[in-house]
């Protein structure tokens, strides 16, 4: 029986529909499994239903997800990071007070170490200390931008179930898990090499390409157009043109060709990024008003 089989079956026995496992010529083994997934299910449903057994459900889910079917598996890393995304905002009121931001500031001048080990090693103050711990548990961790701190999804920490989920999913973790650990921009600035900027652009064009009908399928395909935007223009502190001579840099236009000289297959943005190219060969790569009517055409489109 293959994991979409069993996955089916425990959703089954989740509603009472099957009754009669040994007519269907199921295995008590077999029969066993399956409902043990319905078990760890049931329960996991318990805790994150309710974002305030957030750290439980997270728990639960790495101790446990071992037990379940693949399509199981899979729908119970998606619920929890759904629970994470929504309890967020909730978490984050909880660090933006003067006295957590002073410690965590403080802390962070000694080590330059936002991660939770440093920081806990650090401070004293029981009552920030328990908010880490709490962000800790509940799987965020800390980022920083203008003088604040905040929490962020970390995603890193959703690899631990990559063997059990479905393929799309574990490739939809590593794309996330790649920005989660080194955002592209920072205070409106692009922070990494212009050649990573276009391989993320390229993973997760080759995601929504490959994985049409995957449950973050639609979440993706909006990543996508940010990313396209961002390697085609750039950013605010960081365009892709120079402001003075309205050039392309020569670092954005080497990741360009680097990205054509690489290509195994020909994508949305790689066609772009010849048919640019080709035109700034014809401008002496000058931001012209063709440039701006092929990037605004391409952007929309």
């Amino acid at each position: 029986m293959n994991w979409k089989k069993t996955g089916l079956l425990s959703i089954s026995i989740a509603l009472g529909s099957v009754t009669g496992l040994s007519t269907l010529g199921i295995e008590p083994v077999l029969a066993a499994t399956a409902t043990e997934t319905v078990k760890v299910y049931n329960q996991f449903q318990q805790y994150v239903q309710k974002p305030t057994f957030l750290a439980n459900a997270r728990n639960y889910l790495i101790n446990h997800i071992d037990e379940v079917d693949k399509w199981t598996a899979t729908q119970m890393t998606l619920q929890l990071e759904n629970t994470q995304k929504a309890h967020l905002s909730v978490y984050s009121e909880k660090v933006f007070p003067e006295k957590v931001q002073k410690e965590i500031n403080n802390a962070f001048s000694k080590g330059k170490n936002l991660t939770y080990t440093s920081l806990l090693n650090t401070i004293k103050d029981s009552n920030v200390r328990n908010v880490l711990i709490e962000g800790r548990d509940k799987g965020y961790k800390l980022e920083t931008s203008e003088g604040m701190y905040y929490p962020v999804m970390h995603y890193e920490g959703f690899k631990t179930f990559k063997p059990y989920v479905t393929k799309d999913i574990a490739a939809y973790i590593d794309i996330m898990a790649t920005e989660s650990n080194q955002p592209s921009v920072s205070d409106a600035a692009i922070v990494i090499p212009w050649a990573e900027l276009t391989n993320r652009a390229l993973a997760i064009e080759d995601f929504v390409t490959k994985y049409p009908a995957s449950n973050r399928s639609t979440a993706l395909q909006k990543e996508l157009l940010i990313a396209t935007s961002r390697l085609l223009y750039g950013s605010s502190n960081t365009p892709a043109y120079d402001y003075d001579e309205q050039v392309i840099k020569p670092e954005v236009k080497k990741a360009y060709e680097d990205a054509l000289k690489d290509r195994k297959v020909d994508t949305r943005i790689l066609s772009i990024l010849e048919k640019l190219l080709q035109l700034l060969n014809s401008t002496n790569n000058k931001f012209t008003p063709v440039i701006e009517k092929f990037l605004v055409e391409t952007v929309n489109s």
